[in-house]
């Protein structure tokens, strides 16, 4: 590992919550032998508390967590109440890594890019497997019409990891994967990671 390298992990890295992942304790231990860089990861690390501080302390427009949640609707009946608060912390957390990016860029510090992997696990409906922990074959009907219905999609790998499941840029995975949920395939695509959240770009689907 170099410098530069360390730089690209680092880029994401969020504090103490991170600190269990592999990728972000070699890079972290590689800053214990630079101290440039140790001066750099601290001053990151300042400016994304600072970021995250002032954005929660906006609160979003009062009807707007509904309004993305209702021009989605689920064909079933649903807490409305919890339901809009994770689509407005998702929103949040989105504002987030928007200016991170921006002021990455701004300090000419590339951001660590996609990688190509395999990931075999449960394709889940992620509205209900968030809000309520909904999946395996009880839940498979109401999961493959929440997918087809534009709801969000997901994989759980068998390492317990989470993926939200895209396609490429102006396409819709959905009609794709919908016939998959609650089922178990292996999915090949681009993994990205921003503030947190892990994408997959979906480039083929291989059901076991």
């Amino acid at each position: 590992m170099n410098p530069r390298e360390a730089k690209e992990i680092l880029l994401l890295y969020r504090g103490a919550i991170d600190d269990s992942d592999p990728q972000f304790r070699t890079a972290l231990d590689y800053v214990k032998s630079d101290p440039e860089l140790g001066r750099w990861l601290r001053e990151q690390t300042r400016c994304y508390d600072a970021i995250r501080g002032k954005l929660r302390a906006i609160e979003p427009p009062p009807a707007l967590s509904e309004t993305i949640v209702h021009n989605r609707p689920i064909p079933f009946p649903r807490d409305w109440s919890r339901i809009g608060q994770l689509a407005a912390a998702i929103l949040i957390s989105a504002s987030v890594t928007a200016l991170l990016m921006k002021w990455s860029e701004r300090r000419h510090h590339p951001v660590l890019g996609p990688q190509e992997i395999l990931v075999t696990g449960e394709v889940l409906d992620l509205t209900c497997y968030i809000a309520y922990n909904l999946s395996g074959p009880d839940h498979a009907k109401r999961a493959r019409d929440c997918i087809r219905s534009g709801l969000p999609a997901g994989i759980k790998a068998q390492d317990g990891k989470v993926y939200l499941l895209t396609g490429e840029a102006g396409h819709s995975i959905n009609a794709e994967v919908a016939d998959y949920a609650a089922k178990t395939v292996t999915i090949k695509g681009r993994q990205t990671v921003r503030d947190g959240f892990a994408q997959l770009q979906v480039k083929e689907i291989r059901k076991l």
